[in-house]
């Protein structure tokens, strides 16, 4: 690693919210590894296999889902990481944990969580004013709902992961801005600022190169974006042009098609890395090596000329994929699952499981509950029970959000 990568040793990025004694013996690891080992042992990475990136798991086996993507983010940024000789544990811990939070049926599921704590979108359900954002959500399952032992909650992340899973995509808080998640802790954290490490500014990018790339595949292959609309993009022409992939024949064949997205990958990767070594030894002429490993500014990023592009085909993969009739349809359909599931649970608490009764009951200070002696309307008056409300349903996979709707929508007949 060069003397710029985060440093297993720095007290900084390794410190844990609780404190914890470094491993002996012979199989010993280092702070980043154990973070990562455990969060490939979380619950919540199991459960991103079924739960939408673009497409839901029963169009078909080749669709991406939130776990393939995050494993292909992971696969990136350990790429960018060994160009840049930065360390590749704490790269490969933010990159597989950054979308632990995600909610069921992607992104629009994101949405209707946060439309019904922020604007009260709901008949009977009250306007909080709170957000749901799937980074802070990621942040929130590794630092309470997942667990690991009885001593604290969460699996107690290093700072470094933490930060790195909050800044994958940015928060959007402006200095002395009041935050909305007041039971997180952020401390160490500017929440207006880059990933102050350059393994979390890689996997950031690695992000966008997967979404990118590989949102564009999916379209493709579905048949909602007919490649030869996108065929002459200025990304994809300069990708064919850097591989030796010709673009003169129309339609392209199936296997330069395939070759040029493929290498669409490696090209991003290539520019990325180019340009944030330049970055990283301007940063450091300008003010030397961080004392504390920490970096003030962008350093891994794309290009001038690549960010333009990617920003362009991404919105124009929006416009053709996301906005499409059948992605609209699906996204639809979504909104009504967790809007009926959200009014069901806050208007009858009872219908939850008692280990989500008995969080919240905790939460408000009471050591047990009893279902007989509950009392559902203080539940409905606490801010802290709509949190809940989201942490349970975002955790919900696809199939399992479906289940629940049939649950507690139809009667039950054998």
């Amino acid at each position: 690693m060069e003397a710029y990568a985060a440093q297993d040793d720095n007290p900084l990025l390794t410190a844990r919210r609780y404190p914890e004694p470094p491993e002996e013996g012979l199989c010993k690891r280092g702070p980043y590894q154990r973070d990562r080992d455990r969060i490939l042992h979380a619950r919540s990475f199991r459960r991103m296999m079924h739960k939408t990136q673009i497409f839901n798991a029963n169009l078909g086996e080749h669709y991406r889902n939130r776990l393939t993507h995050t494993l292909e983010v992971s696969q990136i940024a350990r790429s960018i990481g060994k160009v840049l000789k930065l360390n590749d544990e704490l790269i490969e811990a933010i990159a597989l944990a950054h979308d632990l939070g995600h909610t069921p049926f992607g992104h629009t599921g994101e949405r209707t969580l946060h439309g019904i704590l922020s604007q009260g979108l709901l008949p009977d359900v009250p306007a909080l004013g709170l957000s749901f954002k799937h980074n802070f959500q990621s942040l929130r399952v590794t630092d309470q709902l997942e667990t690991r032992c009885d001593r604290y909650p969460g699996i107690n992340l290093t700072l470094a992961v933490r930060e790195g899973i909050l800044k994958h995509t940015k928060p959007g808080y402006q200095p002395g801005q009041i935050l909305d998640y007041p039971d997180m802790d952020f401390g160490g954290m500017d929440l207006s600022a880059p990933s102050f490490t350059l393994e979390g500014q890689v996997a950031a990018v690695s992000d966008e190169i997967a979404q990118c790339t590989h949102d564009l595949e999916d379209g493709v292959r579905s048949k909602i974006i007919p490649f030869a609309d996108v065929q002459g993009a200025p990304l994809l022409v300069r990708a064919a042009e850097a591989h030796g992939v010709p673009l003169s024949e129309r339609p392209l064949s199936y296997d330069a098609r395939n070759r040029l997205m493929k290498n669409l990958v490696g090209f991003l990767i290539e520019d990325v890395c180019r340009e944030s070594l330049s970055r990283i030894q301007n940063y450091l002429h300008r003010f030397g090596l961080p004392e504390d490993g920490s970096f003030r500014e962008t350093c891994v990023f794309f290009s001038p000329e690549t960010a333009l592009q990617v920003e362009s085909m991404l919105s124009d993969i929006h416009r053709r994929l996301v906005c499409s009739e059948r992605i609209t349809i699906a996204d639809t359909k979504a909104q009504q699952f967790i809007r009926t599931l959200f009014r069901a649970y806050y208007l009858q608490p009872k219908q939850l499981p008692d280990y989500m009764l008995q969080r919240c009951c905790k939460q408000r200070g009471a050591s047990a509950f009893d279902r007989l002696t509950l009392d559902d309307g203080a539940l409905r008056q606490d801010p802290l029970f709509l949190r809940a409300l989201s942490d349970y349903i975002a955790g919900m996979t696809d199939q399992y959000a479906a289940r629940e709707f049939m649950r507690l929508t139809m009667p039950e007949y054998t």
